[in-house]
């Protein structure tokens, strides 16, 4: 593994950890049922973190694979695009 690649895969596992912990803050903050500002600052926080691993992924990934975006995703979800 090239430099490069570990660099990749650690910047791509910090933003899966952040968004996927923003996410578990924001239902805890809805079973505990916390003030409702609390409750805003943890929506906003998970819309941002979803925001920014997408577009993370994106420049990670590099604009070929999202410009193929549907090919892709069509052989992930079995259709054979």
């Amino acid at each position: 593994m090239t430099v490069t690649q570990l660099i990749r895969r650690i910047a791509a596992l910090v933003l899966i950890c952040f968004c996927v912990w923003s996410w578990v803050a924001l239902g805890a903050s809805l079973w505990l049922d916390w003030p409702r500002q609390v409750v805003v600052i943890a929506v906003f926080a998970a819309a941002f973190s979803t925001e920014a691993a997408l577009w993370g992924g994106a420049v990670l990934l590099g604009w070929t694979a999202l410009a193929n975006r549907v090919s892709i995703l069509g052989r992930l979800s079995g259709r054979g695009a």
